[in-house]
């Protein structure tokens, strides 16, 4: 893996609005080192999909002041579960947060509660849950989040697909 910085170099947009660290591999270490840099304070688009990024990487993700202006983060196909999603939910530096991408990670119904609870969310307009290990719980608590947010395009598994007959 390169260094983070090289890697900012190379994918940082030229107007420094989006940074797309796709498929890069970096880890729970390479975000600790990113969360570092002092060249993201205008990301509003931070791609981070397929970099075996844990609840540890997230919650880096979450603390960090410099992503305050950050209205899209992609985390798909990553390993973040329920603790991950939590601190992104806690974090009052993610409240800008318009699109939220969790497709492939390891997020039950407690993760999909905290979305839906938390009073960081007024501005999520999109939220991608497709294969994660959501549950009717989880599914009911964003439906009712719905009607308190802006929310317009929510993405889950269809429920029907965990009934037994």
């Amino acid at each position: 893996m390169a260094s983070v910085e090289f890697l900012i170099k190379q994918f940082l947009s030229p107007d420094k609005k989006k940074l797309d660290l796709s498929n890069q591999k970096l880890g729970d270490k390479g975000i600790a080192n990113l969360v570092k840099s002092k060249s993201l304070s205008r990301v509003q688009r931070l791609c981070l999909p397929n970099n075996d990024i844990s609840d540890e990487g997230a919650t880096a993700i979450a603390e960090c002041e410099s992503f305050k202006n950050i209205k899209e983060l992609d985390l798909y196909n990553n390993v973040i579960s329920d603790d991950g999603v939590k601190a992104l939910m806690d974090s009052t530096y993610l409240s800008n947060l318009r699109r939220l991408n969790l497709y492939g990670n390891l997020i039950e119904d407690e993760g999909a509660i905290a979305i839906a609870e938390s009073p960081n969310n007024k501005k999520l307009t999109h939220i991608f849950l497709t294969s994660n290990r959501i549950r009717r719980e989880g599914i009911e608590a964003l439906k009712k989040a719905k009607t308190r947010t802006r929310l317009c395009h929510l993405h889950v598994d269809d429920i029907e697909e965990f009934e037994y007959e």
